[in-house]
C-alpha cells in the first residue's frame, strides 16, 4: 500500500494505530487557471473574489499494478471513477480541538455502473 498524499495517514483500530508516511510526490488534480471575479468588502478589506475550477487532468497517479493499492485525495480518486485501486481516508477521528488526527477506515469511490 503506497501513500501518495502529502500527509501521514493514520490508520486507528481497536488498540492499535498504523501510520503511512507519504512515499513520494502526491497525486493531483490540476487546478484551471484562477479567473478574476471582482472584490469584496470585508470589514476594513477589500477582498478579491476569484473563480476556480478543476481540470480533468491527474497527475502523480502510477499505472494500476496487480494487488497494489494507492491512498490519494479523495478528489483524486472521484476524478478517475474506474480505478478501483485508489482509496481515500475515511470515517476521521478528531481531537479535542476538533483537528483530524486519524481515520477508521479507507473508502473508494461508487463505480459509474453501481446505478
Amino acid at each position: 500500500m503506497l501513500n501518495l498524499t502529502q500527509h501521514v495517514v493514520r490508520l486507528v483500530g481497536t488498540g492499535a494505530t498504523v501510520e503511512l508516511r507519504p512515499a513520494g510526490p502526491a497525486a493531483r488534480l490540476m487546478l484551471e487557471p484562477d479567473r478574476d471575479d471582482g472584490v469584496l468588502r470585508v470589514g476594513p478589506l477589500v477582498v478579491p473574489l476569484k473563480r476556480t475550477a478543476a481540470s480533468s487532468q491527474v497527475v502523480g497517479v502510477p499505472p494500476r499494478r496487480p494487488g497494489a493499492w494507492l491512498i490519494v485525495a479523495r478528489v483524486v480518486a472521484e476524478a478517475l471513477p474506474d480505478r478501483d485501486d485508489l482509496l481515500y481516508p475515511h470515517d476521521m477521528v478528531r481531537n479535542a480541538a476538533g483537528m483530524v488526527v486519524g481515520c477508521r477506515s479507507l473508502a473508494r469511490p461508487m463505480r459509474p455502473d453501481a446505478g
